[in-house]
């Protein structure tokens, strides 16, 4: 019984890994999400890369003090923990039928 939970804490595991590895090759791979999002911001020059980052920086920074502020932090890491796991099935089943994420 030890062992086959072993196996599926692995498994979920796997599809984590998954999950987080095809968004961050959909991410910033060449064609990427960054990419086509921003443009050609980083053509604009330095200024507008430092506001970026500024910008970044800010938004993580308040959205972990509102994030700590809540008592109902578990149900946001286990919503986060389904997704990636949701999202790792989804790169799989694309690595299956098409060969590629």
């Amino acid at each position: 019984m030890k062992l086959l939970r072993d196996i599926a804490y692995f498994a979920i595991f796997c599809l984590m890994v998954l999950g987080i590895g095809g968004v961050m090759y959909h991410a910033v791979g060449k064609g990427g999400w960054i990419e086509r999002g921003f443009g050609g911001v980083f053509s604009q020059g330095l200024g507008t890369v430092l506001a970026l980052v500024v910008g970044g920086v800010l938004i993580v920074w308040f959205g972990r003090r509102w994030m700590m502020g809540k008592r109902s932090q578990t149900i946001l890491n286990d919503f986060l923990l389904y997704g990636v796991v949701a999202l790792g099935l989804f790169f799989a089943a694309r690595l299956i039928l098409y060969g590629s994420l």
